[in-house]
Protein backbone atom coordinates (compact mmCIF):
# COMPACT_ATOMS: atom_id res chain seq x y z
CA UNK A 1 0.00 0.00 0.00
CA UNK A 2 2.95 2.10 0.75
CA UNK A 3 4.24 2.05 -3.13
CA UNK A 4 0.99 3.79 -4.23
CA UNK A 5 0.05 7.50 -4.14
CA UNK A 6 -3.34 8.88 -4.00
CA UNK A 7 -3.35 12.58 -6.62
CA UNK A 8 -5.89 14.84 -5.96
CA UNK A 9 -6.39 17.32 -8.22
CA UNK A 10 -6.23 21.35 -7.84
CA UNK A 11 -8.62 23.56 -7.57
CA UNK A 12 -7.35 25.11 -10.42
CA UNK A 13 -7.95 21.67 -12.44
CA UNK A 14 -11.19 21.59 -11.34
CA UNK A 15 -12.19 24.98 -12.55
CA UNK A 16 -10.69 24.45 -16.19
CA UNK A 17 -12.46 21.32 -16.52
CA UNK A 18 -15.48 22.54 -15.93
CA UNK A 19 -15.28 25.26 -18.19
CA UNK A 20 -14.29 22.94 -20.86
CA UNK A 21 -17.23 20.79 -20.22
CA UNK A 22 -19.60 23.72 -20.74
CA UNK A 23 -18.09 25.17 -23.46
CA UNK A 24 -18.03 22.01 -25.52
CA UNK A 25 -21.88 21.38 -24.65
CA UNK A 26 -23.08 25.20 -25.90
CA UNK A 27 -21.34 24.04 -28.95
CA UNK A 28 -22.90 21.27 -29.77
CA UNK A 29 -26.56 23.16 -29.12
CA UNK A 30 -25.80 25.54 -31.47
CA UNK A 31 -24.83 23.50 -33.64
CA UNK A 32 -27.87 21.62 -33.82
CA UNK A 33 -29.83 25.12 -33.94
CA UNK A 34 -28.05 26.91 -36.85
CA UNK A 35 -29.86 26.44 -40.01
CA UNK A 36 -28.13 27.21 -43.89
CA UNK A 37 -30.17 29.43 -46.34
CA UNK A 38 -30.36 26.15 -48.40
CA UNK A 39 -32.27 23.96 -45.10
CA UNK A 40 -34.61 27.39 -44.52
CA UNK A 41 -35.55 27.63 -48.68
CA UNK A 42 -35.89 23.73 -48.70
CA UNK A 43 -38.26 24.07 -45.41
CA UNK A 44 -39.89 27.20 -46.99
CA UNK A 45 -41.24 25.48 -49.97
CA UNK A 46 -42.38 22.31 -47.77
CA UNK A 47 -44.46 24.74 -45.87
CA UNK A 48 -46.08 26.62 -49.10
CA UNK A 49 -46.59 22.94 -50.53
CA UNK A 50 -48.48 21.93 -47.50
CA UNK A 51 -50.37 24.64 -47.27
CA UNK A 52 -51.38 24.93 -51.04
CA UNK A 53 -52.08 21.25 -50.78
CA UNK A 54 -54.20 22.09 -47.63
CA UNK A 55 -55.82 24.96 -49.61
CA UNK A 56 -56.80 22.82 -52.34
CA UNK A 57 -58.10 20.23 -50.43
CA UNK A 58 -60.27 22.89 -49.01
CA UNK A 59 -61.60 25.10 -51.78
CA UNK A 60 -64.48 23.62 -53.93
CA UNK A 61 -64.49 23.72 -57.76
CA UNK A 62 -65.39 26.71 -59.62
CA UNK A 63 -68.57 27.92 -60.21
CA UNK A 64 -70.45 28.71 -63.47
CA UNK A 65 -70.37 32.30 -64.37
CA UNK A 66 -73.39 34.68 -63.16
CA UNK A 67 -75.38 36.84 -65.34
CA UNK A 68 -74.27 40.04 -66.95
CA UNK A 69 -75.59 43.14 -64.75
CA UNK A 70 -77.06 45.72 -65.60
CA UNK A 71 -76.12 48.80 -67.88
CA UNK A 72 -74.95 51.40 -65.96
CA UNK A 73 -76.45 55.13 -67.04
CA UNK A 74 -74.78 57.34 -69.54
CA UNK A 75 -72.06 59.42 -68.34
CA UNK A 76 -72.39 63.39 -68.95
CA UNK A 77 -71.10 64.58 -72.11
CA UNK A 78 -67.60 66.10 -72.54
CA UNK A 79 -66.38 69.34 -73.42
CA UNK A 80 -67.10 70.55 -76.82
CA UNK A 81 -63.57 70.01 -79.06
CA UNK A 82 -61.61 72.58 -80.73
CA UNK A 83 -62.99 73.41 -83.69
CA UNK A 84 -61.01 72.25 -86.67
CA UNK A 85 -59.26 73.79 -89.72
CA UNK A 86 -60.91 75.13 -92.62
CA UNK A 87 -62.14 73.00 -95.47
CA UNK A 88 -61.13 73.54 -98.80
CA UNK A 89 -63.33 75.35 -101.00
CA UNK A 90 -65.84 72.70 -102.98
CA UNK A 91 -66.89 73.34 -106.84
CA UNK A 92 -69.37 75.94 -107.96
CA UNK A 93 -72.66 75.32 -108.04
CA UNK A 94 -74.61 75.31 -111.31
CA UNK A 95 -76.17 79.04 -112.14
CA UNK A 96 -79.43 79.50 -110.83
CA UNK A 97 -82.59 80.29 -112.70
CA UNK A 98 -82.85 83.99 -113.38
CA UNK A 99 -84.86 86.16 -110.81
CA UNK A 100 -88.03 88.64 -111.02
CA UNK A 101 -87.34 91.82 -112.29
CA UNK A 102 -87.00 94.59 -109.50
CA UNK A 103 -90.13 96.43 -110.72
CA UNK A 104 -93.34 95.47 -113.56
CA UNK A 105 -94.52 99.02 -113.44
CA UNK A 106 -92.86 101.78 -115.26
CA UNK A 107 -93.02 104.04 -117.68
CA UNK A 108 -91.32 105.95 -120.61
CA UNK A 109 -93.47 109.54 -121.57
CA UNK A 110 -92.48 112.29 -123.91
CA UNK A 111 -92.79 115.78 -123.50
CA UNK A 112 -96.74 115.87 -125.25
CA UNK A 113 -97.76 113.08 -122.40
CA UNK A 114 -97.72 110.45 -124.49
CA UNK A 115 -97.02 107.02 -123.36
CA UNK A 116 -93.75 105.45 -125.66
CA UNK A 117 -92.70 102.76 -123.65
CA UNK A 118 -94.37 101.00 -120.70
CA UNK A 119 -95.03 97.92 -118.38
CA UNK A 120 -98.10 97.51 -116.22
CA UNK A 121 -98.88 101.06 -117.26
CA UNK A 122 -102.96 101.72 -118.43
CA UNK A 123 -102.29 105.34 -119.30
CA UNK A 124 -100.53 108.67 -119.71
CA UNK A 125 -101.55 112.05 -119.92
CA UNK A 126 -100.16 116.07 -119.82
CA UNK A 127 -102.58 117.84 -117.60
CA UNK A 128 -101.01 121.41 -118.00
CA UNK A 129 -97.73 122.98 -118.83
CA UNK A 130 -94.96 120.79 -116.80
CA UNK A 131 -97.99 118.50 -115.38
CA UNK A 132 -98.67 114.88 -115.85
CA UNK A 133 -100.53 112.04 -114.74
CA UNK A 134 -99.39 107.77 -115.44
CA UNK A 135 -101.86 105.62 -114.37
CA UNK A 136 -100.98 101.85 -113.72
CA UNK A 137 -102.69 98.57 -113.84
CA UNK A 138 -103.16 98.50 -110.36
CA UNK A 139 -103.61 99.88 -106.96
CA UNK A 140 -100.01 101.74 -106.42
CA UNK A 141 -100.69 103.66 -103.11
CA UNK A 142 -98.17 101.50 -100.86
CA UNK A 143 -95.24 101.58 -103.32
CA UNK A 144 -92.67 103.65 -103.61
CA UNK A 145 -92.12 105.90 -106.90
CA UNK A 146 -89.21 107.39 -108.55
CA UNK A 147 -88.89 110.08 -111.62
CA UNK A 148 -85.92 111.36 -113.88
CA UNK A 149 -85.89 113.42 -116.95
CA UNK A 150 -84.71 112.36 -120.16
CA UNK A 151 -85.88 110.89 -123.08
CA UNK A 152 -87.52 108.79 -124.90
CA UNK A 153 -85.09 107.50 -126.53
CA UNK A 154 -81.46 109.17 -126.72
CA UNK A 155 -82.77 112.70 -125.61
CA UNK A 156 -81.47 114.53 -122.42
CA UNK A 157 -82.94 116.99 -120.34
CA UNK A 158 -81.75 118.95 -117.74
CA UNK A 159 -83.84 120.81 -114.97
CA UNK A 160 -86.36 119.31 -111.97
CA UNK A 161 -88.84 116.69 -111.22
CA UNK A 162 -91.27 115.30 -108.58
CA UNK A 163 -93.09 112.34 -108.06
CA UNK A 164 -95.97 111.84 -105.99
CA UNK A 165 -99.53 109.90 -105.66
CA UNK A 166 -101.80 111.14 -107.86
CA UNK A 167 -105.22 112.62 -104.89
CA UNK A 168 -108.69 109.87 -105.43
CA UNK A 169 -106.94 107.79 -108.14
CA UNK A 170 -105.17 104.47 -106.10
CA UNK A 171 -103.66 103.44 -109.63
CA UNK A 172 -102.38 107.00 -110.57
CA UNK A 173 -99.11 108.49 -110.23
CA UNK A 174 -98.85 112.52 -110.64
CA UNK A 175 -95.40 113.99 -112.04
CA UNK A 176 -94.41 117.71 -112.23
CA UNK A 177 -91.59 119.02 -114.81
CA UNK A 178 -89.14 122.30 -113.61
CA UNK A 179 -86.42 123.91 -115.71
CA UNK A 180 -83.21 124.75 -113.39
CA UNK A 181 -84.94 127.92 -111.99
CA UNK A 182 -87.59 125.73 -110.77
CA UNK A 183 -90.01 127.27 -113.72
CA UNK A 184 -92.27 124.89 -114.97
CA UNK A 185 -91.78 123.19 -118.50
CA UNK A 186 -92.77 120.31 -120.80
CA UNK A 187 -90.18 117.42 -120.22
CA UNK A 188 -89.55 113.90 -120.90
CA UNK A 189 -89.39 111.85 -118.47
CA UNK A 190 -89.00 107.78 -116.90
CA UNK A 191 -91.19 106.82 -113.93
CA UNK A 192 -90.65 103.75 -111.76
CA UNK A 193 -92.90 102.35 -109.28
CA UNK A 194 -91.73 99.33 -106.91
CA UNK A 195 -94.40 97.72 -104.75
Amino acid sequence: MGGFKRLVPSFAVVITGTALVVALGITSLAAGSVRTPQATASSEREAGTTAAASESQQRGPRGPRGPRGPRGPRGPAGPTGPAGPAGTAGAAGPAGPAGAAATSLWAVVDATGTLVRNKGVASAQKNGTGDYQVIFSQDVTTCAYQATLGGPTTGLFVGQITVGQRTAIPAGVRVLTRDSAGAAIDGPFFVSVFC
